[in-house]
């Protein structure tokens, strides 16, 4: 018998699985758009630590992807497993946005634009497919 997480593991639409291609394509032209800007108003540093934290980003969806894997397919899921796996990931990567963010003033809010991009980014290329699907149905 499938635990809670498992069945609603089981019930996600396949649409709204995270597919890392579309996110990475757009991050990346996101990016080079970036560089040029702040490489045209003098702050190239910012535009590196843009892409920075659109890296980050990737990496954060990435290793969400792999730590629910991980802990669905374990034999006793539970919501608090996730939580954990969350929060350490999540102040890791905080963690870092805040050391560049600090020790390299003021470009180092490119890191948090960039986190903030790709957050854009990642909410339409999870939204926009469900909503496709449910405009089908």
């Amino acid at each position: 018998m499938l635990s809670g997480l498992k069945a609603a593991a089981a019930d996600v639409p396949a649409a709204t699985v995270i597919g890392m291609r579309r996110p990475l394509l757009i991050s990346a032209v996101l990016g080079v758009l970036g560089l040029v800007a702040a490489g045209l108003l003098g702050h190239l540093q910012m535009g590196i630590l843009g892409c920075v934290g659109l890296g980050l980003g990737l990496a954060n969806t990435r290793l969400l992807q792999r730590d629910v894997v991980k802990v669905i397919s374990s034999e006793n899921p539970q919501k608090k497993a996730i939580g954990i796996l969350s929060a350490r990931r999540l102040m890791f990567i905080a963690f870092i946005a805040v050391l560049f963010g600090f020790f390299l003033r003021p470009d180092g809010f490119g890191v948090f634009l960039g986190l903030a991009a790709y957050q854009l980014i990642n909410i339409a290329n999870t939204v926009l497919p469900v909503m496709k699907e449910l405009r089908q149905r």
